[in-house]
């Protein structure tokens, strides 16, 4: 079967999961997994589906999955008068939950048993082995939100926050790294919360605590946690990024650095709060002596943003030298997907949202170029992807930075392999660090 994924980590996690089971992979059609964060994002999937479903064989399907099929974690029940455009081709649509252990016919086999973590992996299809979901595991730990922030529909699509029990979580990386992976990615919709009765009581995160079982229960290389809650960067959460198997590299949902913004999100942090936290990171010192990468998201243009709320999103990423920045100009989204702050007063102009967006991305740009040149001629650690050679190669430093042939030249007597690490020099070349 062939797929295309929109969207966040975790829905990769899920198409893997997805595909992994030889019978669902063996249907005619498309999987696709869709995603609802800005109107830009449905456009694509939707633009997608439409195209794809006229161009369908006989007896082949769209079979979509993600935050578009959902609501409360469950398959949409108003689906088409959600997407009304996509009524047309309704017969060739079948929606699906997120997870295949929701459809007992995928989630046990002819034994009645329900397939452990291990199986998954080794029946993946070949297709899916080939691509980066089988080079890099993206591990959903936990799913949902209970924060209800203005601005999010992904808690609308997913519900309530839950997580996957630790030994379940190690089992599987375990076993992707006895088959040869070397990177996971821990992902979901508030990973911070991990161990947390309730996505809001921040104290009883327990995500430090799954890390050590990760560590300690299998023999991963690199263990990278995306994106992450500053109220969940604790003293305990902090001094795991020390650690050598851990991903030199801090990504934060920080959505804005204004204190008037914040509030009109629902965030449960303030300005000072997000200083100290990045700060803090400043202040951590590895055990390989990398210096560690920061990454944030960012929402530009949300209701009532004045320049000196803009500015102070700005500083942020001047200050604390937020080298990797994802932003996005504020979507209200429209009918039944409206989020909260599509009520709220002042609205902003989408010239100014573009405006904004604009400033904003140069100033990352600028920042990391810095980062970037500050790292020019150091040692760093490739972690090769795909089938390299010695002329063609890509993959990520432990800080995450993107290297390939182009900026990387690897240490003498290294075969490069896939998921084997190799050392080398970081040559800075503008641009070259943008992989694919």
């Amino acid at each position: 079967m062939e797929y295309r994924i929109f969207g966040c980590k975790t829905n990769k996690y899920f198409t893997d999961k997805w595909l992994s089971d030889p019978d669902f992979a063996s249907k005619p059609g498309i999987f696709v997994a869709s995603c609802v964060v800005t109107e830009n994002a449905k456009r694509k999937w939707k633009r997608f589906v439409k195209k794809a479903a006229g161009e369908l064989a006989d007896g082949g399907k769209i079979y979509l999955s993600g935050c578009g099929s959902l609501s409360d974690g469950k398959v949409s029940g108003q689906f088409y008068e959600e997407y009304p455009e996509l009524r047309a081709f309704r017969e060739r649509i079948e929606l699906l939950p997120e997870d295949s252990d929701d459809v007992p016919e995928y989630a046990r086999r002819g034994d009645r048993r329900k397939l452990t973590p291990a199986e998954r992996i080794r029946t993946l299809s070949s297709s899916l082995a080939k691509s980066n979901l089988f080079t890099r595991k993206y591990s959903v730990i936990q799913t949902g939100c209970d924060n209800l922030c203005t601005f999010c529909l992904t808690v609308a699509a997913r519900g309530a926050h839950k997580w996957r029990p630790a030994e379940e979580i190690v089992a599987e990386i375990a076993e992707f790294a006895a088959n040869g992976g070397a990177e996971t990615v821990l992902t979901g919709t508030n990973v911070g919360a991990w161990g947390a009765g309730d996505s809001n009581r921040f104290d009883e995160g327990r995500l430090p605590d799954l890390l050590e079982a990760i560590w300690s229960g299998s023999g991963i290389r690199r263990v990278r946690v995306s994106s992450l809650g500053p109220e969940f960067l604790t003293d305990a959460m902090l001094q795991t990024f020390v650690r050598k198997r851990s991903h030199a590299y801090v990504h934060l949902s920080v959505q804005s650095g204004s204190d008037s913004v914040l509030r009109k999100m629902r965030r449960k942090y303030g300005r000072e709060f997000l200083r100290g936290r990045l700060s803090a990171i400043r202040g951590l010192r590895r055990e390989d002596g990398v210096e560690i990468n920061i990454g944030a998201d960012l929402i530009v243009g949300f209701p009532g943003e004045t320049d000196a709320d803009f500015e102070d999103t700005l500083s942020i990423v001047r200050e604390f030298g937020i080298a990797q920045v994802h932003a996005f100009p504020f979507s209200a989204h429209e009918g039944m997907h409206a989020v909260p702050a599509s009520k709220l007063p002042n609205q902003i102009s989408d010239a100014v949202k573009s405006e904004r967006m604009d400033r904003l991305s140069r100033e990352a740009e600028k920042v990391r170029a810095e980062f970037l040149m500050r790292h020019d001629g150091r040692r760093l650690e490739l972690l090769p992807e795909g089938n390299p050679t010695e002329k063609a190669f890509s993959g990520w430093s432990e800080n995450h930075i993107a290297l390939s042939e182009k900026n990387f030249v690897p240490d003498s007597g290294f075969a490069l392999k896939k998921g084997v690490p190799v050392s080398g020099v970081y040559r800075y070349v503008p641009g070259a660090e943008k992989i694919g």
